[in-house]
């Protein structure tokens, strides 16, 4: 039963991650405006509030919070890492909006849908992709209803007993609108646009003003730590590129000259990266772009060559591990570990930037294999390396694993925001403990990457830091074991 409220002023937004010493990162906050985007047009206004922006204290947010008093207050979640201080704001809005209808959708319903309906304050929650699901919601509540059961990864309370719709994944990417900017309180899309993120280097941009899109969704790969799937689905979605560079053109008009693509498979279905990447070359010069992740064994001398010429300098590339058994075996990704050198070597000799990401520290591998991931990453021609500590994440096949071994803390799931971080080890068998773990990632990371002064001045210039600056993260690193080093100074500085 769903009752008839007016709903005629909505806010969208997120919590500060800053309040509970987590990292926060800056970017647009693209999901909130693409749902402004979707509902605009069903409430007489719908705003924006991103306390990350100035860094807005509780007190400031609270204060927006009573001033606008919003009929409806959407909260969007970006990961499991952040749920703690998600909850925390949607007890903030509860307590100075004691009547507004409260929605919380994004990562955290729709991998942790039972814990995330233990908070009272919530009226609704929506697993999965809230384009069309949100929008019935909307109308339902207006209009009131007796049944809400065709709304798609819609859950709520029914008396004492939950209500949890099954999720649908929209079809054709190219009926969603563009993210609509318009009405972010106290700033704008180039305001987001000047910001220039230190020590992340897969968003640090080389032009100014910057912004970030997603162009695919769905993942049909099985790596066990990642809970894409759930999130996305199996299947690969696309976006035309009609449709991108059409975004790219009114991303352009609005001054924006560089675009960062967060998709998790850009180059998946060739054809289309190939128009767009022509596109952009044949209508804007001087944009640059760039992938936060690239699939390695889809990158071959014709995509390097129209990538960099199209305006993409850097890539950033997932291998996970050194170890093809491991791979294959353990992480189930399908990489083929005697071509990855090579591919990288053709990459760097045209001028690229290479980050290469792994992953250590799953149940079934061994030490020797842990050390032959980190001997694998020191050989290849690139200009970082990271590592990570396999983090068992909600709806992964590692977590289930994980739960069926016993080798997770008992409150795992309820204090996860505690546990996160991919520097954090939380797994222990017979060939490692997670204190092995912390100590060989973080010196290892150390050992590889300033290994030269050559080697030290592009990991600086690449993370957009100096030269003191990089010297204290690596004595951060160090001394901390690489969990939270750098909460501080990961704060994003102007671009200008």
């Amino acid at each position: 039963m769903i009752r008839r409220r007016k709903i005629e002023k909505i806010l969208l937004t997120q919590p500060n991650y800053a309040w509970l010493s987590k990292r926060t990162w800056l970017f647009p906050p693209y999901t909130l405006c693409l749902l402004k985007a979707v509902i605009k047009d069903l409430a007489e206004e719908v705003i924006v509030l991103d306390p990350n922006f100035k860094n807005l204290s509780e007190g400031e947010t609270a204060k927006f919070l009573k001033k606008i008093n919003p009929d409806l207050v959407g909260v969007s979640s970006v990961s499991t890492e952040y749920f703690s201080v998600t909850r925390h704001m949607i007890a903030l809005i509860r307590k100075y909006l004691p009547k507004t209808v409260i929605v919380f959708g994004g990562v955290i319903p729709t991998v942790m849908i039972e814990e995330a309906m233990k908070d009272k304050s919530v009226d609704y929650w929506i697993m999965g992709e809230g384009e069309r699901s949100f929008p019935l919601l909307i109308e339902k509540l207006r209009r009131g209803s007796k049944d809400s059961f065709d709304i798609s990864g819609l859950a709520y309370w029914q008396g004492a007993e939950p209500v949890i719709n099954k999720m649908e994944f929209v079809s054709d990417l190219d009926e969603v609108p563009f993210p609509d900017y318009s009405s972010i309180i106290e700033t704008a899309l180039r305001d987001y646009g000047n910001i220039k993120f230190k020590y992340a280097p897969g968003l640090l941009a080389r032009n100014y003003p910057s912004a970030v899109t997603i162009t695919s969704r769905g993942c049909p790969y099985r790596c066990i730590f990642c809970a894409g799937k759930t999130v996305s689905g199996e299947k690969m979605r696309f976006r035309s590129a009609e449709n991108v560079l059409n975004e790219i053109d009114s991303l352009y008009k609005q001054g924006i000259r560089e675009v960062v693509f967060l998709d998790d498979h850009f180059l998946v279905d060739r054809d289309r990266a190939i128009k767009i990447m022509k596109g952009i070359l044949g209508n804007h010069k001087d944009l640059t772009w760039k992938c936060v992740n690239v699939t390695v064994w889809m990158l071959d001398e014709e995509i390097l060559k129209l990538m960099y010429k199209s305006g993409c300098n850097f890539i950033t590339v997932s291998i996970e591990s050194g170890n093809q058994r491991v791979l294959k075996n353990i992480i189930k990704k399908p990489i083929k570990l005697e071509s990855v050198p090579s591919t990288l070597k053709l990459a760097k000799s045209m001028g690229f930037n290479i980050l290469a990401n792994f992953v250590v520290g799953f149940p079934g591998e061994t030490w020797h294999e842990i050390r032959e991931t980190f001997a694998f990453a020191e050989k290849l021609d690139v200009d970082i390396v990271n590592f990570h500590i396999a983090t068992p994440l909600p709806k992964t096949e590692l977590m289930d694993i994980c739960v069926r071994k016993g080798l997770l803390p008992k409150d795992y799931i309820k204090n996860m925001s505690r546990y996160s971080g991919y520097g954090k080890g939380l797994i222990s068998t017979k060939e490692f403990t997670t204190f092995e773990l912390e100590v060989l990632r973080s010196f290892e990371w150390d050992r590889i990457n300033f290994s030269s002064p050559e080697r030290k001045k592009a990991v600086a210039r690449i993370n957009g830091i100096t030269m003191a600056e990089l010297e204290d993260w690596r004595m951060n690193t160090r001394r901390n074991l690489g969990v939270n080093s750098m909460v501080k100074n990961i704060m994003p500085s102007s671009g200008k």
